[in-house]
């Protein structure tokens, strides 16, 4: 464990995460930098790591103890996170990610995070009991949804334009629509593919509007029978995808190929997993002991985007490679490239960054 890299990591989320205690800003910061360093979320490999003065065991014990702290102040911990996250990216614009995981059979996470350079940043989540409807939040999707949009919401600048994105699994939902519109913001929803759009010149169904490589957009009024909300519907078929996208939006502007930015949550959650923190092999069964382990991922994850960032600005990344289509890319993404500057250049002290994107 580098002494000096955890105290100016502690120092920096003290300064950030006002709403922690002490205690709490010592275990925040040693775990998640214990987690980067293990590669792993697994309590005994993060151990391993971050144990010094202290047996493993006890170490585990104490990383068990952060997991049962019902007094984490975790609606607060998302809207400083949120304003921690968007003035170190300094966007005029933003967008916001919102869908579900699962780990297994056992939790499922619904998620809201920050679009950035095909990652998503979680910043507010809620975690339950999976596939079990009665487990279920009893306030139902939308305004648990809502509940967290509404504390990323204070944690973000009037000035700023949002854009909330969701799947059809999500987005197919008025009152959602209705949630988003209400905050101030745009959404850009996926919808199924039997959604329709009524117009004075009839009725359409969305999906069916193109053919594969065409685009389409139509103003009227969408969810017929749930709400009848005025807004603009899109569909798009690009070459290579097996089906159309069909979307509704309240931004007049904005094109549907913009909903592409929506996978960048799920390679988020496969960094979280397999890729990274190897998150699905964690054995939490209590949906509450998931949302604080959340906490330690994320902090984790964020730190190595913006490294993976700053080795970019700094040409401390990969070779830029050139593909078989003409085109030249990074060949990690920016949280691989985040993680192989953290073991070269900040365990060695040669300089040291948080969220300087």
């Amino acid at each position: 464990m580098n002494h000096r890299v955890l105290y100016q990591w502690s120092e920096d989320i003290a300064n950030h995460l006002t709403c922690l205690n002490s205690w709490q800003i010592d275990n925040v910061s040693l775990f998640s930098m214990g987690i980067i360093q293990a590669e792993s979320c697994q309590q005994h490999q993060v151990a391993r790591q971050v144990a010094t003065g202290e047996r493993i065991d006890s170490c585990a014990r104490r990383w068990r103890r952060f997991l049962d702290n019902e007094k984490f102040p975790l609606s607060q911990f998302f809207t400083q996170l949120t304003k921690w996250l968007v003035d170190q990216l300094g966007e005029k614009e933003i967008v916001l990610l919102v869908d579900e995981t699962k780990l297994a059979d056992r939790l499922g996470a619904m998620v809201v995070g920050i679009a950035w350079e095909q990652r998503c940043i979680p910043v507010a989540w809620r975690c339950y009991q999976a596939n079990d409807s009665q487990a279920y939040p009893a306030e139902g999707q939308v305004k648990m949804i809502g509940t967290l949009l509404q504390a990323v919401r204070a944690g973000i600048d009037e000035s700023i334009k949002v854009t909330v994105m969701a799947d059809r699994g999500i987005g197919t939902s008025p009152a959602l629509c209705r949630c988003v519109a209400n905050l101030g913001w745009h959404y850009l929803f996926r919808v199924t593919c039997q959604t329709k759009v009524c117009t004075s010149d009839g009725e359409f169904t969305i999906a069916q509007m193109v053919s594969q490589g065409e685009e389409w957009s139509c103003d009227g009024k969408v969810f017929k029978t749930r709400g009848r909300l005025e807004a603009r519907a899109l569909a798009v078929w690009s070459h290579g995808y097996d089906e159309p996208w069909a979307l509704v939006t309240n931004n007049f502007s904005i094109s549907a190929l913009n909903y592409g930015n929506r996978n960048w949550e799920e390679q988020a959650f496969r960094d979280l997993k397999s890729g990274g923190w190897q998150w699905q092999s964690c054995r939490i069964s209590h949906p509450d002991h998931l949302e604080r382990l959340l906490v330690l991922l994320t902090l984790a994850y964020a730190w190595c985007i913006a490294l993976g960032s700053q080795a970019i600005k700094n040409n401390k990344g990969r070779t830029l490679q050139k593909h078989a289509d003409g085109a030249v890319r990074r060949y990690w993404s920016l949280f691989k490239e985040g993680l192989q500057y953290f073991f070269e250049v900040i365990l060695r002290e040669t300089e040291f960054i948080t969220f300087a994107f």
